[in-house]
Order: structure tokens, then C-alpha cells, then sequence
């Protein structure tokens, strides 16, 4: 049966066409079939015949991969990731690496895994949420759809460590209750965001529990010493870190809340998160 080829023409600022290219030359060399269809625009357009095709292969960022869980849901077919987007962290992380030749080697050996999801009020995510810091950073770089770099990321970073305020939550973990301020809530099911920085570094997406990170109240100077530490995943023995593991987290606040899932931006004031495990079958 055919391959399913998926793309995002815009991801990575349009740079994504250049990877197309290259996985088609692939396919052709090896004289696989394929038809190719782009990635919805919005959640009103019909999914393909999965019955007509053996797998799929995605061209595209975490952004492409979290359009496609949420527009068509998951797919009944294993999937390979292509690293096409400006963030590629959850198809780096599935298959240990960014470079698209051993990627392609992937799709030609033909193994696979189930990986776990995560959901939040309704919607699917890969690679974590981030509510509060890192939400607005995703914002930002939302606002400036130019700014596609791992350098424009440490930009957004330095400017809402001076600008960011934090906000009184609400938490419940599994059973446990707890509250106070937050700079940062991140609920990881990878080890990484935004290019490679390891909020979550313990988080796997194959043990079925997410890693939280709460970091807490932090003054100024306490952010411009140790937040570059979160690039690293040297943070989690600072006194304003938690970290903790659950399978399910509800958070509540007085305001909705900037948050980012595998890059796209919603506002909520309240979440209701959950771990779905061994869902997405994956080729790596």
C-alpha cells in the first residue's frame, strides 16, 4: 500500500519546502509510492482515507504535529517524523537525532514504538505544555512570526526575565492539592522545548507519566543567575524548583493564563491535564 506524505508548507517560515524535497527524492530512490496532501487550515476539513495507506510520514515542526492530532486526530497508522519545522524538538527527541538522513533511515527499516500524549481541556499535545514564562515566550515569537531561531528564542527568554510577572495557582496532582505563585508550570512528556531546553529533563514519552516543573516566586536577580540554568537541565536542585511526576494535574487560577502546547498558544484560566498513554505509533 501507498505512503501517506503530510506537509506544512509554512513551517519554518517556508524553509520546510527544502525538506519536502529532499524525503520525496528519498522515496523515489527507493521506489516507494506515495501521494502527498498538505496539513489543514482549519478543523472543518475532512480527514483522509487512513484505510487507503500503510503509513504516514509528517514534513514538519512540533507545530505540524500538534495540527494534525487536533484537526484529524490521531492517526490509526504509524507515523514518521520529519524534522521540518522551526521546532523539531519531539521528532529529535523519538528519533534520537536531527539530522533527516538517519530520520529517512528510520522510515526504511520500518520500527516502531508507541509513544504516550498528553490532553488539556479537549486538546492533544506531544511535547508538554508550559503555563505562564514560557507561555508568553511562545507568544512573543507567535507575534513575531519572523523570529524563527534557537537565538530568537534566548532573546524572548532574556526579555520576560525582566518583564514577567508571576501568577497565584492553584494545584492538583493526582490527589495532592497545593498552591502559591508561579513564574513557570511546565507539564513535560519530552525532555525538551523551544530548540532544547530541558525544563522536564527526567520526562519520557514511552513510561506513561508526565514530569512536572513549578518554579515559584524568583526575584530579578535570582532569574538573570539561574534561569539560564533550565537550557542545561541544571535547575532541578535550586530551592524555588519542584519537580514532581503525575499522570493527571488540574491547575486553577483567578485569570486566564498564557500557555504554550508544542509551540501553539492558547489562554485558560483554568487546565485540566491528562496523560494518554501509548496512543501514537511512531517509526523511529
Amino acid at each position: 500500500m501507498k505512503t501517506l506524505l503530510i506537509t506544512n508548507p509554512c513551517a519554518n517560515g517556508g524553509r520546510s519546502l527544502k525538506t519536502l524535497r529532499k524525503v520525496e527524492l528519498f522515496l523515489s530512490r527507493h521506489a516507494i509510492s506515495w501521494d502527498a496532501i498538505q496539513t489543514p487550515e482549519t478543523r472543518d476539513i475532512a480527514s483522509p482515507d487512513w484505510h487507503n495507506y500503510s503509513r504516514v510520514v509528517l514534513v514538519g515542526g512540533d507545530g505540524t504535529l500538534h495540527r494534525l492530532l487536533n484537526y484529524w486526530g490521531i492517526p490509526p497508522l504509524p507515523l514518521c517524523l520529519i524534522s521540518g519545522g522551526s521546532g523539531n524538538d519531539f521528532s529529535r527527541l523519538v528519533h534520537q537525532s536531527a539530522r533527516i538522513d538517519i530520520q529517512l533511515q528510520h522510515l526504511l527499516e520500518g520500527k516502531t514504538f508507541f509513544s504516550d500524549l498528553g490532553l488539556c481541556n479537549g486538546v492533544h499535545f506531544a511535547t508538554g505544555i508550559g503555563i505562564g514564562f514560557d507561555g508568553k515566550i511562545a507568544e512573543v515569537l507567535k507575534k513575531n512570526s519572523r523570529w524563527k531561531s534557537h537565538f530568537a528564542y534566548l532573546i524572548a527568554v532574556v526579555i520576560q526575565i525582566f518583564h514577567y510577572r508571576e501568577k497565584y495557582i492553584k494545584v492538583e496532582n493526582d490527589g495532592i492539592k497545593t498552591e502559591g505563585e508561579s513564574l513557570l508550570f511546565t507539564v513535560g512528556n519530552g525532555a525538551e522545548f523551544g530548540g532544547g531546553f530541558k525544563v522536564t529533563p527526567q520526562a519520557s514519552f514511552r513510561d506513561g507519566v508526565f514530569q512536572c516543573c513549578w518554579i515559584s516566586k524568583v526575584s530579578l536577580l535570582q532569574r538573570i543567575l539561574h534561569l539560564s540554568k533550565v537550557q542545561k537541565g541544571s535547575h532541578t536542585q535550586l530551592p524555588f524548583v519542584r519537580l514532581f511526576d503525575a499522570k493527571s494535574v488540574r491547575l486553577r487560577a483567578n485569570e486566564p493564563l498564557v500557555c504554550h502546547m508544542d509551540g501553539e498558544v492558547y489562554h485558560w484560566p483554568e487546565f485540566d491535564i491528562s496523560m494518554q498513554a501509548s496512543v501514537l505509533e511512531l517509526i523511529a
